[in-house]
């Protein structure tokens, strides 16, 4: 039953659900019993109970039903890693300041670069530089070309 795929997908998913509700105690007593119970190889079975000690000693870090009622996103050690990727490799190098909106111009500026759409972004603020510096050029498209002489 325990080596069931379906199972353990289940399984999984009832977890999951368990840490996004709050139930962090509740998912303790899953893992628990799964170790106790479970027809388990006495590897698995360590595997799992530490898996429960960790839940366990880092039970108060697991609040995600709160970061999800505040908007919060939910990171994965990928998130993370993009994160570090964006930030700190380009904003924490020796000797570096700045303030925070120039920290956060860069960091747009490097995702729009990572992203591949750097092309793009530059065709966009030209257009909207000129539509700025530019308003009455937007006029001149109307006017009939050459303009007739004053009699």
């Amino acid at each position: 039953m325990f080596h069931d795929p379906t199972y353990q997908l289940d399984a999984m998913k009832c977890y999951t659900l368990l840490l996004l509700q709050g139930r962090v105690a509740d998912r303790l007593v899953w893992f628990r019993y799964w170790a106790e119970e479970g027809a388990l190889t006495p590897s698995d079975r360590h595997r799992v109970e530490k898996v429960g000690g960790y839940f366990e000693t880092h039970q108060h870090r697991r609040r995600y039903h709160e970061y999800l009622a505040a908007g919060y996103p939910i990171a994965s050690g990928v998130i993370e890693g993009a994160c570090r990727h964006v930030v700190k490799d380009r904003l924490e190098r020796t000797g570096m300041h700045g303030t925070i909106p120039g920290a956060q111009a860069m960091l747009k500026l490097r995702c729009v670069a990572i992203n591949g759409q750097w092309d793009k972004f530059t065709q966009f603020r030209l257009q909207r530089e000129t539509e700025r510096l530019y308003p009455e050029r937007k006029a001149n498209e109307t006017v009939e070309w050459p303009l007739p002489r004053a009699a």
